[in-house]
């Protein structure tokens, strides 16, 4: 690889961690069962109620957003359980096969990757399947760059009286979340993304009625038991189960203090204004953003087609042994025509600039744009 300088991540996660952020998970070490770390516990727990819009308990689970993902299938529902799950991305059909791991009866709704989210066939599949005890959903779909209108699947899970659970490991801190004000059931979300921090860290917010439901079953596994890490968070001071990631927390509490100083409608802004600049840039070079129909693009990530020229691995190792720019693939059947832009957490108009002009200078350079300069320019327009 070419000596061209520090690699900068735009993939939606891992994301480029603030120096603040890097700077409280080098503390030095403390102990995870004393009342200085407590503090910061307490403190990081009570930071990320605000920003989700509860005033329930939000549990700490130590692993990537999946180990959250998973705790809410083992601790909610019990093998033969039939639930709905919306598939339509690579982290929506995960869900689904994590709950048929656990012996869950799957009914897959809204499959097709290349349609927004079809509110009237979730209404069809919750009146076909009155057995259903939840719905499964992913708020921002970052395999095809799209959000699901969560509030409104909610309102549709409320009126069939079943529970709702989302992923919301790449909405989070990017877009708004609102747990009680929608009426959500569980959700998850993880350290690596718009909380602007080192992967390894989930967390995960349940309702009345799902720590209701979650009485009525035996958890399936010793790792991620949400009524023993809830009693810990209650203890004499705050713990969790076995040895906590003491950096972490650290590192995570410092992420949400930056978003409570910056504001949660300037940092929801921000996404929005840098996403538009960013595929401002994006179309202005001739690049189709994926899926092509979608009314319900993310703040947080951009993907977009390649040129038939090329491909997506070509491009990317363009992008990163030139520029020192690294974008993600695509996913699925999508993985050598796609590539992914990532606009989320600490991300600024000169970090949409870098990612644009280096992709632009890499097409060139692959002979994909004859004549660059329109993806930069209107970059800088789209920004003022």
């Amino acid at each position: 690889m070419r000596n061209v300088g520090d690699l900068q991540l735009f993939t939606p996660g891992p994301v480029n961690v603030p120096p603040r952020v890097l700077a409280a998970g080098a503390r030095p070490m403390l102990h995870h069962r004393t009342p200085e770390f407590s503090r910061i516990l307490s403190s990081m727990l009570e930071k990320a109620q605000h920003l989700f819009g509860t005033r329930q308990d939000v549990l700490p689970v130590h692993g990537s957003g999946r180990a959250a993902m998973e705790g809410t299938i083992t601790n909610l529902f019990a093998p033969g359980d039939e639930i709905l799950s919306i598939c339509n991305g690579n982290f929506g059909e995960m869900y689904a096969k994590i709950a048929e791991y656990h012996q869950l009866t799957v009914r897959r709704i809204c499959t097709d990757w290349l349609k927004p989210l079809d509110l009237h066939e979730v209404a069809t599949a919750l009146r076909e399947h009155p057995a259903a005890k939840a719905i499964t959903a992913v708020q921002c779909e970052t395999s095809t760059a799209v959000v699901n209108d969560i509030a409104a699947i909610a309102a549709l899970a409320r009126e069939h009286g079943k529970l709702l659970v989302v992923d919301a490991v790449a909405a989070a801190g990017c877009m708004p979340m609102e747990f009680e004000g929608w009426g959500l059931d569980a959700m998850v979300t993880a350290s690596q993304k718009g909380l602007m921090s080192p992967t390894g860290l989930s967390l995960a917010v349940l309702s009345d009625r799902a720590w209701k439901a979650s009485e009525a079953v035996r958890p399936r596994g010793y790792y991620v038991q949400f009524r023993e890490i809830r009693r810990l968070l209650h203890g004499e001071r705050p713990e969790t189960p076995g040895s906590t990631p003491v950096s972490l927390i650290a590192s995570v509490e410092e992420a949400l203090r930056m978003i409570d100083e910056e504001g949660k409608a300037e940092v929801y802004a921000r996404h929005v204004r840098m996403a538009a600049a960013v595929r401002a840039g994006v179309t202005a070079m001739g690049l189709a953003l994926f899926p092509e129909v979608s009314t319900c693009r993310a703040a947080s990530v951009t993907a977009c087609s390649v040129p038939p020229a090329t491909d997506a691995p070509t491009l990317r190792a363009v992008l990163k042994d030139d520029f020192a720019v690294v974008l993600a693939r695509g996913l699925g059947p999508y993985k050598d025509r796609v590539v992914r832009i990532g606009h989320m957490g600490y991300f600024f108009p000169k970090d949409g600039l870098t990612v644009v002009a280096a992709l632009e200078a890499a097409l060139h350079k692959l002979g994909c744009l004859p004549r660059p300069g329109s993806g930069t320019a209107a970059c800088i327009q789209a920004l003022g």
